[in-house]
């Protein structure tokens, strides 16, 4: 049932406040921050590996696991999945490209996009990528034209409410992802009599979902389309619901078990004889990631504002859409009070948080900012000509550059 998740939820899971001050992965983050600069990325490998446990644990052995690279993604935690027999929900060449350095099998990728290039279509079936999920009928055309024997699922838009930001919502007749229930019929007919292999379909209705009822109605709407066309996809059609639960970003958010959203997807399916996908990404990894900064500036003000070294060009969800954090300080103690953490960028609204920190908190001292695994590095921009930043994976006392900070020199070239 819902429940207020703790500070211990939001943090990654190896974090522990020892007297020298926080560590996660058995390594002191002021350490890292030493080592490598701010603002900095670290991914708590012990987390990574936990959630996919759980995953496993919630939904089953029978329910295919793909995790959605859009949130973040890099070789080394492809190589992860691969050991961990997950498949990758990639958008794009870069993802595809990605996978494959990471040793993850090419039958074990899903191709999505609202909009494939050539290029990209043409490197997903000379890689051999497991499904491609049409978003237009149009792909049908250009899938038959390359002659090449693929397993598809269509992508549809159908009308289940989501209970999130806008920005972040998948369906509805204002949203440009996916097909209606006639195009998708459109699909259909165009796959006759070539090398399309129509597997079932697609559902994605949003990120940051914190109803799992919503899962039950999409499967339920989902189930009736397949229903009327079950002998188009066969005996076991597949069923993908995509991703979006929701992960903690404070303290006091109220959020659903996986037990829950998996229960709620099995009571909508009931007996049917569907293979089913999900594709987490946000949940898998938005809290093994944190932030790391460095205070440059205190100005005062009710509440007093903090102006540190990093902001929208590392973490845009603030920017759009009204995202809030709670904040750690690595190199103070004692009695708290509200601040206003900003970023160094030439916009207004390069606002990270409003959240509490020692009173005395001021130029020069360490802070996190928990739970930005997802969607920050991804997001990641050359807003104001900064370098993107490095990330580094810790795990067992050790620590390794799993992507390499940018510099000068890549800004200008």
């Amino acid at each position: 049932m819902p429940g207020h998740m703790a500070m211990r939820d939001v943090l990654p899971m190896s974090w522990s406040d020892e007297a020298a001050g926080p560590m996660v992965g058995g390594v002191a983050l002021a350490e890292l921050a030493a080592e490598h600069g701010t603002p900095l990325y670290v991914v708590d490998e012990e987390h990574l590996r936990a959630r996919f446990t759980d995953f496993r644990k919630a939904f089953g052995a029978d329910t295919q696991l793909a995790y959605a690279a859009k949130a973040f993604f890099c070789v080394a935690l492809a190589e992860m999945l691969a050991g961990e027999g997950w498949w990758v929900d990639a958008v794009s060449e870069g993802e595809i490209k990605t996978a494959l350095e990471g040793r993850m099998a090419p039958s074990r990728i899903l191709f999505h996009g609202n909009y494939k290039t050539d290029a990209e279509l043409g490197m997903a079936l000379d890689e051999g990528v497991g499904r491609i999920i049409v978003d237009d009928p149009s792909e049908i055309g250009r899938i038959k034209a390359a002659d090449r024997s693929v397993a598809v699922l269509l992508r549809l838009n159908l009308d289940v409410a989501a209970d999130t930001h806008p920005h972040i919502r998948t369906t509805g007749a204002d949203v440009h992802f996916g097909m209606s229930v006639d195009a998708a019929d459109a699909a259909i007919a165009a796959a006759v009599d070539g090398p399309v292999n129509l597997r079932g379909v697609h559902v994605h209705i949003g990120s940051q979902i914190g109803d799992p009822h919503r899962y039950h109605d999409a499967a339920i709407a989902a189930l009736d389309f397949i229903d009327e066309r079950r002998q188009v996809f066969g005996d076991r059609p597949e069923l993908d619901l995509g991703g979006g639960m929701a992960a903690p970003y404070r303290a006091d958010d109220r959020l659903i078990a996986l037990e829950d959203y998996a229960d709620a997807i099995r009571s909508a399916i009931g007996d049917a004889q569907v293979r089913l996908f999900v594709e987490p990404g946000r949940r898998v990894i938005a809290n093994a990631g944190l932030s790391l900064y460095t205070v440059g500036v205190r100005k005062e003000a009710e509440p007093p504002f903090l102006a540190v070294d990093g902001g929208i060009s590392d973490n845009p969800r603030p920017a759009l859409y009204g995202a809030t954090y709670e904040a750690v300080s690595l190199s103070r103690r004692g009695e708290e009070a509200p601040f206003r953490i900003v970023g160094r960028h030439c916009e207004t609204g390069d606002r990270i948080t409003q959240a509490r920190l020692p009173r005395d908190t001021g130029p020069g001292d360490l802070i996190a900012i928990p739970a930005t695994g997802a969607y920050g590095f991804s997001m990641a921009s050359r807003y104001n000509m900064l370098p993107r930043r490095p990330v580094v994976f810790v795990g067992d006392g050790s620590a390794r550059v799993a992507v390499a900070g940018e510099t000068l020199g890549d800004v200008v070239r």
